[in-house]
């Protein structure tokens, strides 16, 4: 082989070796408990950015190094990229609405971990025209300890009707998985969730799943619920609580959707 050759394949092996121990390789990227949804989900609503940098058409690529303590929070924290103080102290914020699981640390650093994701004008004025559909007249200031609850002076109810309105709610978005209805599957699926101290939900968790897209449906209805927040002390809080939506093949009526009987008590 000549010289050239080995010098070559050389060159790529030192480039692939160094480009696979960057510490932004794929291997080092934190895994968020719910996966990269979870983080849209957070960022569309709960990132707030004033009109001052909105009028500047930002379109930016943040990378986060961060560590993770034992309960799966983010510390630490550092942005590499250079950003408006701003958006780097909300970024930081978002952090806190997300738990992470240990992968492969990099190196013996500080910060070992990271993630990486866009934000910009267009994104989040998409964000804003979807919080703005919902007016929850919230008149109480909100507790900003980021600790969650599982019971309240005033627990949550659904922002329409309460209970009533969820099962209203659920039950003209709701659609019955075909492979679902294929195999003849069903039951019930229970979501955990956190509501938000802005009424919206983070942190969804299958915690039953039953399969065959129902899991999947079932987490996309819980989603898109809006909430009177939780109230402690006459301040809103965050508030831990469970939904189980129930898949019954008795129920499917011929646009594929469920009764009232097939949803959550």
């Amino acid at each position: 082989m000549k010289k050239t050759s080995v010098f070559f394949l050389f060159l790529t092996f030192f480039i692939i070796h160094r480009a696979q121990n960057s510490p932004t390789s794929s291997e080092f990227e934190a895994q968020i408990i719910g996966g990269n949804n979870q983080l849209a989900q957070v960022l569309q609503t709960q990132l707030n950015i004033p009109k001052t940098i909105l009028n500047t058409n930002f379109n930016q690529d943040v990378i986060v190094f961060f560590n993770i303590d034992s309960i799966g929070k983010a510390c630490d924290v550092i942005i590499e990229n250079k950003i408006d103080a701003f958006i780097g102290n909300e970024i930081k914020r978002m952090l806190l609405f997300l738990k992470f699981k240990k992968t492969i640390p990099f190196s013996n650093l500080s910060s070992p971990y990271f993630i990486k994701f866009n934000v910009s004008k267009i994104k989040y004025n998409n964000y804003f025209k979807q919080k703005s559909k919902i007016n929850l007249k919230i008149n109480l200031s909100a507790d900003s300890s980021f600790i969650i609850y599982s019971k309240a002076d005033k627990s949550p109810e659904y922002y329409k009707n309460g209970e009533e309105g969820l099962a209203d709610f659920i039950l003209s978005e709701i659609e019955y998985p075909k492979l679902a209805i294929e195999k003849s599957i069903e039951g019930t699926v229970t979501i955990e969730f956190i509501i938000e101290t802005n009424g919206y939900v983070s942190n969804l968790i299958i915690k039953n799943g039953i399969g065959a897209g129902c899991s999947e449906e079932a987490l996309r209805i819980i989603k898109q619920t809006k909430w009177q927040p939780a109230v402690i002390n006459n301040k809103l809080v965050r508030y831990k609580t469970n939904y189980p939506i129930t898949f019954s093949l008795r129920n499917v009526n011929k646009d594929n959707g469920t009764s009232s009987q097939s949803l959550g008590q």
